[in-house]
């Protein structure tokens, strides 16, 4: 060997993850060598994997047969994903009732291997079904998620959890659950979220064999939005003024904390209906009327709005009337 040859340091993190027929490897990629130099010339990955057949014939005491499976080029990385300093590898040919054994290795620029990484087992099986009749109910910053399902097999029934998925508008779901164990109930109540805003979800069953959770496929995607639903208080307080300029409102301002502002009604003297006068919703608890006479009488009302487009009931009317003019000596 000549002086200050390395060798990649052995990945440790490495993880599996079955899903909906087929098992997702996961690791990060190695930063430094055995020797805790900076690692520059990564060029790629062996994926080794040992098959055996979950059977009462099977030999468990047999030496094992690992055999390459893929190969990764971290520039030309087909059949795998590298971002962000992660690689992702996806295993098809897997076959049901069938114990799976995988390690990797890394190599450098010169085909020097690390030493092994982590080792992972997967006892496969086949998925449960997906799950139906998805529901979501809204909730203030919440949204509750139901949905039903029956297991393929009676002996499946204790061993089915869920995993559920949410993305945002316009994103994508992510590789992991918001729920960190299994659910074991059909309901999951999503918390902290903002009102107004559209979420999307999707639940995957999940069945526990010899310990390997396989995720099954997904179920059609629901979407909801949070809102709250009790309504805001109404507004109090308004008084009303003639002023240069038009009449001006003012009135307290709403204790809710998600009050996103408040519209004004008017009727003038001899008619019957109220209509909005405000072109856009009022921030502040201060209104000028441009429009009104200082010849007329008006009545004045108001409502308050939510974030989550929740009107209040009317606040109290309030009437206002020209001053009779002076008399005339």
């Amino acid at each position: 060997m000549p002086p200050g040859y390395t060798f990649p340091a052995p990945i440790s993190d490495l993880r599996a993850w079955p899903r909906e027929g087929v098992i997702f490897l996961g690791w990060n990629m190695p930063t430094q060598n055995t020797d805790e130099s900076r690692l520059e010339d990564l060029l790629g990955f062996k994926v080794f994997r040992q098959s055996r057949s979950i059977s009462s014939s099977s030999c468990s005491d047999c030496p094992l047969d690992f055999q390459v499976v893929a190969e990764i080029d971290v520039d030309y990385p087909r059949g795998a994903r590298v971002e962000g300093g992660r690689v992702l590898w996806e295993d098809r040919s897997v076959q049901p009732r069938h114990e799976y054994t995988y390690f990797v290795l890394s190599y450098n620029f010169y085909k020097s291997s690390s030493p092994e990484s982590n080792r992972v087992k997967v006892f496969w099986d086949e998925a449960a079904p997906a799950p139906g009749e998805v529901d979501i109910k809204s909730e203030n910053r919440a949204l509750e998620i139901t949905w039903k399902f029956s297991a393929p097999e009676k002996e499946w029934a204790e061993s089915v959890g869920f995993n559920l998925y949410r993305r945002m508008e316009g994103g994508r779901f992510g590789f992991f659950p918001l729920n960190p164990e299994p659910i074991r109930e059909t309901r999951f109540v999503d918390g902290g979220l903002e009102n107004g805003k559209r979420y999307y979800y999707e639940v995957r069953a999940v069945r526990n064999f010899r310990g390997t959770l396989i995720e099954g496929p997904a179920s059609p995607v629901t979407e909801g939005v949070p809102e709250k639903l009790t309504l805001p208080l109404p507004p109090t307080g308004l008084v009303v003024a003639f002023q240069e300029g038009g009449v001006a409102l003012r009135w307290n301002e709403n204790p809710e904390p998600d009050i996103a502002g408040y519209d004004t009604y008017r009727k003038e003297e001899g008619e019957t209906t109220f209509r909005k006068i405000n072109p856009r919703l009022i921030k502040e608890p201060y209104f000028l009327d441009t429009t009104a006479n200082s010849k007329k009488s008006y009545t004045y009302r108001l409502k308050a709005m939510n974030a989550s487009r929740k009107e209040s009931e009317f606040s109290q009317e309030v009437e206002i009337s020209p001053e009779p003019p002076a008399p005339q000596n």
